[in-house]
C-alpha cells in the first residue's frame, strides 16, 4: 500500500479527546470517521486477493478465526492511520484552494495502479474504492506539489521526459561480483576474449541472488538501480550500451562486472509517477511529512479506545493496538462486532 509514502504516521503530540461513540473509529479536527467506513475500507482492501497476496509477503492481515473472519488489529490500525492521515491533507488542500482537474485524477490513476499492485491488481478492488483511491493519489500530489511550487502538470512532465529520456528506459543488466580487483580484472579479460559471461558468473560470481541465473539482475530504471543497488551500479548501467561490458567497477559489495543486456525507453503514460518523484526529489516527501507533523500537533485528533491510542514512536505517532489489551484483543477485530 501507499501506507509508506504517505500516511501511517502523525505529528508527534496529536491531542486525544476524552469520549468517542462506538459507532466513530476517530475524529479529525470535528470530523468524524466511522466504524463503518472503517470497516468498509478494510473490507475493499482485503477483497482483493491479489493485492492481500502481496501485503501478505511482509505484514499480517487475518487474524485467527474461522477462515477470514478476523483481521490483525495491527492492520486495521495501518488503515485508520492512512484515513487519519489523508483526511489531514484534504484539510490541507482545502485551505491551499486546490480544486482537482480531470488531468489531476487522470495522472492519480496511474499513480494509484503502481502504487497499489499494477494496474491489474488494482482493477480488482471495488469500483468505489479504485475512486477513493484515484482521488487520495491525486490529492497529495497536488498538495505536495503546492508545498514546494513545483510545476507537475502534463505538460511539465512531458517537458521533463523529453529532456531526460535515460532517466526513464528500462534497463535490463546482469553482474559478476567477486571480492579483488585482480580476479575482477581476470573474468574481465576472459570475457574480451569472449568467454560466456552466464557460464563465468555461475562459475565465479559472489553474488548468491544472480549467481545462479548466471549473473541476472533484472530490469529497471536509473531510480530503481539507485535504490536497490546504489548509485555506483546505476551509473554504470546509466552510462553503458546494449549488450556491452563495462570494465570493473569497485562498489560497496565488491568488484562487479557489468553487463547491460537491453535498454528501452519505457512509454510516457507508463512514467508518469516516476517522472514527478524525478521533479519533486526528496523535498516533496519532506514537505509532506513536515506538513503532517506540523498539522497533527495543532489538530484535534480523537481516536476509539476499541482501535487502540495514539502512540509515539521514533519515526513518528501513530494509532496502535493497546499494550496491555489481551492478546485477543491486541492483535485480531472482528468484522462482524457492533
Amino acid at each position: 500500500m501507499r501506507l509508506s509514502k504517505v500516511l501511517a504516521l502523525l505529528g508527534v503530540g496529536a491531542a486525544l479527546s476524552g469520549c468517542v461513540s462506538s459507532s466513530v473509529a476517530a475524529t479529525v479536527n470535528g470530523k468524524a470517521i466511522s466504524s463503518s467506513e472503517l470497516l468498509n475500507e478494510v473490507n475493499s482492501i482485503t477483497s482483493n486477493q491479489g493485492f492481500v497476496k502481496q501485503l501478505e509477503s511482509s505484514q499480517q492481515v487475518f487474524g485467527q478465526g474461522i477462515g477470514n473472519s478476523t483481521y490483525d488489529m495491527t492492520f486495521v490500525d495501518e488503515v485508520l492511520n492512512r484515513r487519519i492521515s489523508m483526511d489531514l491533507i484534504d484539510q490541507e488542500a482545502k485551505k491551499l484552494g486546490v480544486h482537482l482537474t480531470s488531468q489531476d485524477i487522470a495522472l492519480g490513476r496511474v499513480d494509484a495502479e503502481q502504487s497499489f499492485g499494477g494496474a491489474s491488481v488494482f482493477s480488482q478492488f471495488p469500483q468505489q474504492y479504485q475512486a477513493q483511491l484515484i482521488k487520495d493519489s491525486a490529492t497529495l500530489d497536488v498538495v505536495e506539489a503546492r508545498l514546494v511550487h513545483a510545476n507537475i502538470s502534463l505538460s511539465a512532465l512531458q517537458s521533463y521526459f523529453n529532456a531526460n529520456p535515460a532517466q526513464f528506459e528500462n534497463i535490463c543488466s546482469s553482474q559478476i561480483l567477486v571480492s579483488t580487483q585482480a580476479q575482477a580484472n581476470s573474468i574481465y579479460q576472459q570475457l574480451q576474449n569472449h568467454a560466456n559471461f552466464a557460464a563465468l558468473a555461475k562459475a565465479d560470481s559472489g553474488d548468491p541472488n544472480t549467481a545462479p541465473n548466471g549473473g541476472a539482475v533484472g530490469c529497471g530504471t536509473y531510480a530503481d538501480y539507485a535504490s536497490t543497488l546504489g548509485s555506483q551500479y546505476a551509473q554504470v548501467v546509466m552510462n553503458l550500451g546494449s549488450n556491452t561490458i563495462a570494465p570493473p567497477a569497485h562498489l560497496p559489495t565488491g568488484w562487479s562486472i557489468i553487463e547491460v543486456t537491453s535498454r528501452t525507453v519505457l512509454p510516457f503514460d507508463q512514467l508518469t509517477p516516476q517522472i514527478r518523484a524525478a521533479i519533486l526529489g526528496s523535498k516533496g516527501q519532506t514537505a509532506i511529512t513536515n506538513l503532517l507533523s506540523k498539522d497533527s500537533k495543532a489538530a484535534s485528533i480523537s481516536v476509539n479506545s476499541r482501535y487502540g491510542l495514539i502512540t509515539s514512536t521514533s519515526n513518528g505517532s501513530g494509532v496502535s493496538p493497546l499494550p496491555s489489551s489481551p492478546p485477543s484483543a491486541l492483535n485480531f477485530f472482528v468484522p462482524s462486532a457492533g
